[in-house]
């Protein structure tokens, strides 16, 4: 972890709380990139939190069965980058403590910064600063297979606190929630 102690410990202590609890304190705070001086940031507004295998019939452990990612037990501060639907990636931020495989998948966010390079990167004129979707999230900010694994203190992805408080949370079942999954996992920041 890098040496300020401030603002990145914040952050990780934060992540070390179960999945369920940081995908709620995630909402608001500022996801950014920097790739070749191109520097894009987000602020997250909606996610969704994957538990441990034994507690949660959606854990990512059991979506993988025996083969899942490697990257997945490292924990906070890490980053897991997955193939989903076709070509599109879905950013996750590794969660409470080396070993769970807890995760939330950033769902949803608006462009703070870079609002050029995300059109740029996903070939698309934008109408609004929103980017709704994990796979546009992950184009729009540049993440690829190969940032999977990175840590959010030291590599291209960071993760910083929200410049305002949030307002509150809207909890759902997940999207493609399983039949008798009644995890209301699915956090949305609500704004006015």
């Amino acid at each position: 972890m890098v040496e300020s102690s401030g603002l990145n410990n914040r952050v990780y202590q934060m992540l070390s709380q179960k999945s369920s609890k940081a995908a709620v304190d995630v909402l608001g705070m500022r996801l950014s990139t920097n790739y070749k001086g191109k520097f894009t940031e987000i602020m997250i507004t909606e996610t969704e939190a994957f538990g441990r295998q034994k507690t949660d019939p959606m854990s990512l452990v059991n979506m993988f069965n025996r083969k899942f990612p490697e990257t997945l037990p490292k924990g906070p501060p890490h980053v897991l980058i997955l193939k989903s639907y076709g070509e599109n990636k879905s950013l996750y931020l590794l969660t409470s403590k080396k070993g769970s495989c807890e995760a939330i998948l950033i769902r949803s966010g608006i462009v703070l910064l870079g609002k050029n390079y995300v059109e740029s990167r996903r070939k698309v004129k934008m109408k609004t600063n929103k980017l709704t979707g994990p796979g546009n999230i992950s184009k729009g900010l540049g993440v690829e297979l190969v940032n999977d694994g990175e840590d959010l203190f030291n590599g291209s992805i960071n993760l910083a606190p929200r410049i305002h408080p949030a307002e509150r949370a809207i909890a759902t079942k997940r999207k493609n929630a399983k039949p008798g999954d009644n995890n209301l996992w699915r956090f949305s920041l609500v704004q006015k």
